[in-house]
């Protein structure tokens, strides 16, 4: 998300003539974020670079989040981008699919980590656990960095991260990709469910006024067709809108909400498969 909205600032900042800055407000999984937009005066000034995570899922998973979706407006759709199974590049195994006979030779659970409980990610880490018929230590992190940086150290096995978060250690040779879970789910291998996406987007507060969510949008626009941007965002791993995403962006919103929360008590409801014979199920922890 940082990588990515630093990029469309950059462009904003060129075509609008106001300067457009990037400041991360971490902590209770976006919620606080969102308060800070939600305070402001609706002059659109204040800008929250929202995903599916924070505008739908941290709402519905933590009733105390003091927000609800309809609060916020979309003004436009940033990108899309799928998400990643990784491991580092020493990992002893290529493919998800190995997975399940890894945990057997050697005699321990896998660590899985995901960058939040109120995520996509983690509900994807419950899905191919369930898929391979397995078990998954889970580790939940902060944000995607130290995920990635353990991962490299290899204090956890495999993670579940959107592709930008990643592009720079893949690039590096650092981490590997064993499955791109967007199409994986959706795959034979993964039970033809349908695939993890996740767009990226502009909202404002709901008071914002229509002349302000006017100007964003059409500044949105202008620098999202900069072709530098559109080079940087797709090394990034982050698909740049077309514009019939971008006219049916509040529509997607809008239908993303019950279409994830169905998924979202999908994933809850999944119950832990049998383990496979020669599997300790003693204390477990990371390496």
């Amino acid at each position: 998300m940082d990588a990515v909205m630093r990029v469309v600032a950059a462009g904003a900042t060129r075509v609008d003539g106001r300067n457009f800055l990037v400041r991360n407000i971490g902590g209770a999984s976006g919620a606080l974020a969102v308060h800070h937009v939600l305070r402001q005066m609706g002059d659109g000034c204040t800008v929250l670079a929202g995903n599916v995570n924070t505008a739908i899922l941290t709402p519905l998973q933590l009733p105390h989040a003091g927000y609800a979706t309809d609060d916020l407006v979309p003004v436009g759709m940033v990108g899309s981008t799928d998400y990643l199974a990784i491991a580092a590049s020493s990992f002893p195994a290529g493919r998800l699919e190995d997975l399940p006979d890894l945990q057997v030779r050697l005699g321990r659970m896998l660590t899985g980590g995901h960058p939040g409980t109120e995520t996509l990610q983690h509900m994807a880490l419950s899905l191919l656990a369930h898929q391979l018929k397995t078990e998954f230590l889970q580790v939940p992190y902060r944000g995607s960095a130290l995920l990635i940086t353990d991962l490299i150290g290899s204090h956890i096995d495999i993670a579940v991260v959107a592709a930008p978060s990643v592009a720079a250690a893949v690039e590096r040779g650092q981490v590997k990709i064993l499955a791109n879970i967007t199409t994986w789910v959706a795959s034979p291998e993964g039970g033809a469910h349908p695939p993890f996406e996740g767009w990226t987007g502009w909202f404002v507060a709901r008071e914002t006024s229509l002349v302000a969510r006017d100007r964003l949008h059409a500044t949105l626009l202008a620098a999202l067709a900069l072709p530098d941007v559109q080079q940087k965002l797709s090394s990034l791993g982050s698909m740049v809108p077309t514009a019939a995403h971008q006219e049916k962006f509040v529509e997607t919103v809008k239908a993303d909400v019950p279409r994830f929360r169905k998924r979202f008590h999908q994933a809850m409801n999944l119950r832990p498969v049998p383990s496979r014979q020669g599997l300790s199920h003693g204390p477990m922890r990371a390496k």
